[in-house]
């Protein structure tokens, strides 16, 4: 529906708005990521390895609050497409460590360079003071604990 078509009260509240926002910029970032057989969970799990290094399943898990057993289908994902490699644990070999290959830091990269692609694409209607402002308000709701659920 396009939004000349949604009453003015719902558009003046900002958590329907904010939400607008974020479907359009999950749908198209999808999008872009099937293009390579991939979605958010695998960039996200790429995000993990490339900041952490080799880490333990459990410890992916616990860095995006899913449960690890939602953990296996992506991890099963990633290996499958050459994206990320298991390896025993050296320090406990009933544990399996997971590291990014040099085909998952390539995607990785590709992800990153869509998702800031789209981030131009929706801020286009900002200048730049205001794609600071915005970048600096998203950051500050991103770590209060209402956001994050640590109340």
């Amino acid at each position: 529906m396009p939004e000349t078509h949604y009453p003015p009260s719902l558009l003046d509240q900002d958590v329907f708005v904010l939400s607008r926002i974020a479907l359009t910029a999950r749908r198209r970032l999808a999008e872009r990521l099937a293009e390579r057989d991939m979605n958010r969970w695998d960039v996200a799990v790429l995000a993990v390895l490339t900041d952490r290094g080799p880490t333990v399943q459990r410890s992916i898990a616990a860095a995006l609050g899913i449960d690890p057993s939602d953990l296996v289908d992506i991890v099963d994902h990633l290996l499958s497409a050459g994206l990320a490699a298991r390896d025993r644990d050296p320090a406990d070999r009933r544990r399996y460590i997971l590291r990014i290959t040099s085909e998952g830091r390539e995607a990785f990269a590709w992800a990153r360079k869509e998702e800031q692609a789209l981030r131009e694409a929706l801020l286009t209607p900002l200048n730049a003071p205001q794609r600071e402002a915005w970048h600096t308000l998203l950051t500050a709701l991103r770590t209060h604990p209402e956001v994050t659920g640590q109340r």
